[in-house]
Formats: C-alpha cells, structure tokens, sequence
C-alpha cells in the first residue's frame, strides 16, 4: 500500500471515528479526493467503514480489490474509481464480492465471487421423433441422426457433430431451457449458441443439409456465433423478426414485448414483416409488437450480450429491471410490496451464478430494500 492510499484511509478511519482529518493527511489529498470527503460527511455514509478496513490488512487485498474495480463502468467519480468505489459506503466484503451504494437512486456497483451453477433446473432436448431427453450426464451419447452425432458433452453443451456428408431433408430438435439455467449448442457447421434461461430454441440436426441454415427462436433469448459460409446463409426467425447473416456474432432477445437484436461483429440483417434494416457492430435492431415499428440505434453491446458469459451488467436500471433478470437466473417469482422501490437504480456488474441469497442480502445493505423468501418467492419491501 502506497503513501497515497495510507493517507485516503487515515482519513476515512477518522470519518468513521467522528473525529476531524487532520490537515497534514488533508493536504495530501487531491481536489477530487477532498470533494469527495465533503460528500461522503454531508451524507454521512461512512458508517461501515470498519468493515472494508477489515479487509485490508494485506497489500494482497488492497490490490486484489483494485483490480476488480478497475474493469467496472461507474459513472459516479470517474477520476476516483480507484478510491472511491472502495470507499463509498455502505460497503460488504462478501463472497468475494464489491457492493456499494450512493443515496438519491444513484448507481449500485456489484461485483460478486462466481459459483458453481445449480442443476434443480435441467435442460431439454426433444429429439426429431419426439422423445424428450433430460439433459444431465457428461459425456452422455444421445442420438445419430441424419447423419449426425449428437452428445451431450458437460453440464451446459450440447454438441453435434457430422459424421460424413450431409444429406437428405432437414429434421429438426428442440432445446428447451426452464427457468435458473442455461446451455450452450454446438451445431454442426461449427456455430456456436448460447441459451439463456426460459427459452425455447429448434433447430436442424444436419444443419448443412439445405442451402439456408435456419434456426427457430421460439421464445428466450440467445446469444450467435455463427460459423462463416457465404454459400449457406444464416437466418434467425424470432417472434416478429428474422435475422439473415452469413458468419458474425450477436443477440437476439425476445423475451418483453419487443424483439431486440444486438450486433456485435459482422453484418446482419433484420426483417420484420413490413420493414428491413442492415446493422452494422455495435447498432440495435427492435421491433416493437404495440407500434408495429422496427427501429436502429446505436447502443454499448456490453449489457446486451454479458450474460452470455455468465455475468449481467446494470446501466442505470431499476430495481424491477434488476429482479426480473434474477427471477429468471434463480427461477425465483418476484413480488413487489411496494412499486415506489421498483424505480431505484442501479449500475454495475453480478456474475451469474452467486449465491442468490448473498446477492439480496447486499442489496438489502443499501438501506432502502428488504428482501424475504417463501416457497420460491422473494418479497420486495421497503426498509
């Protein structure tokens, strides 16, 4: 721990203790760093100081600390993001996780240890005879078909592999993923899906058997990768829009009322029934179902596509912005006692599979919120 950083926490632990910062510790500080002092007495939000400063006894768990936070996007006190998103109180140490919170519905950064997912909740593959298979064992051979070897090859992918050349019409498979799971697929041709949770998605067995690679998103949410092959173009129907692309990677979601698609590389085209437009990387495609419009828009891909890699990022959303996303993570209902806290928002990052109770009990810790469960329901209230 730098001089620079002994002087920043002799002050907080002044704060915290009620006393005045004394001035030779003041003066190393810089206008930002006071600024952020007066703020931080103003609102008095120093009351958990002790806790962070349990935590860092070590130089390992300074730097430790740093780097989570460096990769974080937070608006408040950009120049400061060193400091002060430690610092900013409430703060738990939890599970290996970052919390923190400012007053007024200011952004809430999280950042909390990965575990393990939990299998209550499995995926399913409805075969092109109409069997349905629970997928559970690794290694698990399901099927030949057409062609084509499917496998089960983990927890969370499914892979097909073709075993010679492809021939003969199309048959299709359904996966199907509940609520608190996700699953990967492994086409054929090389493409690779990601599928998040309470989606439906139906696609070919022997995906090159047909001029079109055409995939069916029935319901959900997935993330594209899709193998290049000018001579086979790709085509995503969802809901009120299709998706034509011959090898890029994007999003499409269709899980509210309007279908999104979110390009990240490459070039797509979406269509709805009346209108057509070209996105180019980092542009947004929707179709909203009430308007019967398809719009473009420039957008940050990021929050669109984390969850893909097992993480949520938070741009300003709500607090009902915020559940329903851990309501289909969890497979938890949610309810709201009141709709007053379902507009407090928060910014910041969670990765997938925490501990759904530790990520309530932060956010309980910001002082606005109370959680509780009952029979797979968590109760939203006021403090």
């Amino acid at each position: 721990m730098n001089a620079a950083e002994n002087h920043w926490i002799k002050v907080i632990q002044q704060l915290n203790n009620n006393e005045l910062p004394d001035q030779q510790s003041l003066e190393q500080l810089s206008d930002e760093e006071k600024e952020l002092i007066e703020a931080l007495q103003a609102d008095q939000l120093i009351a958990g100081a002790n806790r962070l400063l349990t935590q860092l006894n070590t130089d390992t768990a300074w730097n430790k600390m740093q780097t989570n936070l460096k990769v974080k996007k937070v608006k408040l006190f950009p120049n400061l993001l060193r400091y002060a998103a430690a610092i900013l109180l409430p703060i738990l140490i939890l599970a290996g996780g970052v919390f923190y919170y400012i007053k007024n519905s200011e952004p809430v950064a999280l950042d909390l240890a990965k575990l393990e997912p939990t299998d209550h909740n499995r995926a399913t593959l409805v075969l092109s005879d109409g069997r349905s298979v629970e997928l559970s064992e690794a290694g698990q051979k399901l099927a030949e078909v057409a062609g084509t070897s499917i496998t089960n090859k983990g927890k969370t992918l499914l892979s097909y592999k073709q075993n010679g050349a492809a021939g003969g019409a199309q048959v299709y498979n359904k996966l199907i993923i509940p609520r608190g799971a996700e699953y990967k697929l492994a086409l054929a041709d090389g493409t690779m899906i990601t599928i998040n949770s309470a989606s439906v998605l139906r696609f070919p067995v022997n995906i090159n058997a047909a001029n079109l690679r055409e995939v069916y998103l029935e319901k959900g949410e997935a993330y594209f990768q899709v193998a290049k092959n000018p001579d086979k173009p790709f085509i995503v129907h969802a809901s009120d829009m299709d998706v034509k692309v011959l090898g890029t990677t994007f999003n499409v979601n269709t899980y509210t009322q309007s279908t999104r698609t979110t390009l990240v590389e490459g070039k797509v085209e979406a269509k709805s029934a009346n209108q057509s437009t070209v996105l180019a990387p980092k542009q947004q495609a929707t179709f909203n179902t009430q308007t019967n419009a398809l719009t473009k828009t420039d957008v940050d891909v990021l929050p669109y596509i984390a969850w893909a890699n097992g993480k949520i990022v938070f741009e300003e959303a709500t607090l009902d912005e915020v559940m329903e996303q851990l309501s289909l993570w969890y497979d938890y209902d949610v309810v709201f006692q009141s709709d007053k806290i379902k507009k407090v928002h928060f910014s910041g990052e969670i990765e997938r599979y925490s501990d759904i109770k530790v990520i309530l009990n932060i956010i309980e810790q910001t002082g606005g919120v109370k959680f509780s469960i009952k029979n797979r329901r968590i109760y939203v209230d006021q403090r």
